[in-house]
């Protein structure tokens, strides 16, 4: 219990450096876009590229995993969005951005630095493959869902549509990042001394820097909307996720144990710190910022829970 607090105790302690520095106002809200920005466009690329980079072709992509997380990730989304939708009497548009955030996890933010701590010999590949499955797949899926739910009546443009989501993947720098990291571990491309130097620089400082930015992220945030949809996205995203990871990976052929404990570790996370901003295009910012705040309260428990049954403490 005591090597699971230890893991779980200085994510929190990061997060809340970040939430009081901002709350404080020792550091200005406005700059948390900013100091995200470097964490999206420089110091986290820089680490997926160059630990993929330094890894094997068959290391960094593992069929297997990826039909396992793709499939557990698909089918939360879809039954969150169907609860929500049949049984909970909620709009399509709702009930989709419920599903979103049941099954996209904040990785890049939350899941990596919990996994640095967790594991010896981190599992990245994992990471990495999740956040495939998570930009091409998951946020693309629920995006057209969205969109066709909000052009009803408004002559939908399926070319316009695809052509957006497309655009979205094309600039996102964390999917150039594994797709460059890729390349050169397929290619074995040496980085120059001087780059390499920079790379790791810019690694140090990602896990730390990400987690400063969630925290912050969070100033503002208030409780506002039905808590029993709340408690479900909640439990959904917590509980689920994971889950469902473990469940399809019993009818999948075995892989590596670590890489499947660290697809159900990043399954387990918060959702992705974007959520309330996503919402806020479909007029639903309130509840998704309220969703996120709870979830990541309540990851503190979940996750020490979860630890200790992988035995990673």
């Amino acid at each position: 219990m005591l090597t699971i607090v230890a893991i779980t105790t200085p994510i929190f302690i990061m997060i809340m450096l970040g939430y009081f520095a901002v709350r404080s106002q020792l550091v200005p809200s406005d700059t948390i876009a900013g100091m995200s920005k470097i964490v999206m466009y420089f110091t986290l690329p820089a680490l997926i590229f160059s630990t993929l980079a330094r890894m094997e072709f068959d290391e960094v992509i593992v069929p297997t995993y990826l039909a396992t997380y793709a499939i557990g990730s698909v089918l939360t989304l879809l039954i969150g969005l169907f609860i929500s939708l049949k049984l909970m009497n909620k709009s399509l548009t709702e009930s989709t951005l419920k599903g979103l955030g049941m099954s996209n996890s904040n990785s890049a933010f939350f899941a990596y630095p919990v996994m640095l701590l967790a594991f010896s010999n981190p599992p990245t590949a994992s990471f990495a493959m999740s956040l495939i499955i998570e930009n091409i797949l998951i946020l693309p899926l629920a995006f057209v869902i969205l969109e066709v739910s909000s052009s009803r009546g408004q002559g939908l443009n399926p070319v316009r549509m695809v052509y957006t989501v497309l655009k979205r993947l094309l600039k996102n720098p964390l999917i150039l990042a594994v797709t460059g990291g890729v390349l050169a571990s397929t290619f074995h491309l040496a980085m120059p001394a001087v780059i390499d130097r920079v790379l790791v620089m810019l690694s140090g400082a990602s896990a730390t820097l990400a987690l400063i930015v969630l925290g912050g992220s969070l100033v503002g945030t208030s409780l506002k909307g039905n808590a029993t949809d709340i408690c479900f996205v909640t439990v959904g995203k917590l509980v689920l996720h994971p889950i469902m990871i473990a469940v399809v990976a019993l009818f999948m052929p075995d892989m590596d144990r670590n890489l499947l404990l660290g697809g159900i570790l990043i399954a387990a996370v918060p959702m992705m710190s974007i959520y309330p901003i996503i919402g806020s295009q479909y007029g639903f910012r309130s509840i998704c910022a309220s969703i996120l705040l709870i979830t990541t309260l309540a990851s503190f428990v979940t996750l020490a829970i979860i630890l200790s049954l992988m035995g990673l403490s």
